[in-house]
């Protein structure tokens, strides 16, 4: 199965083609505001590097968040158009999940994985994930909270407890009361992947099936709050 994934939900802006789970070719820019200008010519690059025509595309993965609202939504509209295009099956794959997916080689049975994302003041998504002997499976459920709740969210954690993202440095504090083995990693060492958006979506399509193309929309977790710009009037 020939697998478009892309990564839209923060500061990266990736594209990756993978073969099932294997990667063929994938791309990415960690740069803000840039995605609604790059985001195609990177997927146009990914498939000229793969040597592959839009049409062997059978599906379109993509990060549907929680995180960037306006990334959320270019990356879903983008990924909505190549799915008509090619009439590739769209699979949407939780943020959080895609990206404490990554830590799966190096975490044993019993550890936990954490994927936090910055949502202002106080606040980060929070998604946690622990490891079994055949993968990853969720922990506590993906939610936005304050980072004092953390320690209540996550409850006990039987091995280690792996921290990633944007969020996790300013959540460390918390975190260490929560478990006594924690390990911090720096976002820039370890960012969100379309790669593994694409392994996580052959999973989810072979478990649950396609999302439907015409409702499908992204995981917002909390309602947006839009600050209306001042009048030049007043």
């Amino acid at each position: 199965m020939t697998i478009l994934a892309l990564e839209t939900a923060t500061d990266v802006c990736g594209a990756a083609l993978l073969d099932d789970t294997a990667v063929v070719a994938e791309a990415h820019l960690r740069r803000p505001r840039v995605h609604s200008a790059r985001l195609t010519p990177l997927v146009e690059d990914v498939l000229a590097h793969a040597e592959r025509a839009p049409d062997a595309l059978d599906a379109v993965a993509v990060s549907m968040g929680p995180g960037s609202y306006t990334g959320l939504r270019i990356g879903v509209s983008t990924a909505k158009g190549w799915a008509r295009a090619t009439e590739a099956a769209l699979i949407g794959v939780p943020t959080l999940e895609a990206y404490a997916a990554q830590l799966r080689p190096v975490t044993r049975p019993g550890d936990v994985a954490c994927a936090l994302l910055d949502a202002r003041r106080d606040e980060v998504y929070a998604g946690a994930f622990r490891r079994v002997d055949d993968g990853m499976e969720p922990h506590a459920e993906t939610t936005a909270l304050p980072v004092d709740a953390l320690p209540d969210w996550l409850g006990p954690v039987e091995g280690r407890l792996w921290a990633l993202g944007d969020g996790a440095e300013k959540s460390r504090s918390a975190l260490e009361a929560a478990a006594p083995s924690l390990t911090v990693l720096p976002p820039d060492e370890v960012a969100p992947s379309a790669a593994w958006v694409g392994r996580r979506g052959r999973a989810r399509l072979d478990r649950r099936g396609p999302d439907d193309l015409s409702s499908f929309e992204p995981l917002y977790v909390k309602d947006v709050h839009a600050t209306p710009a001042p009048s030049p009037f007043a």
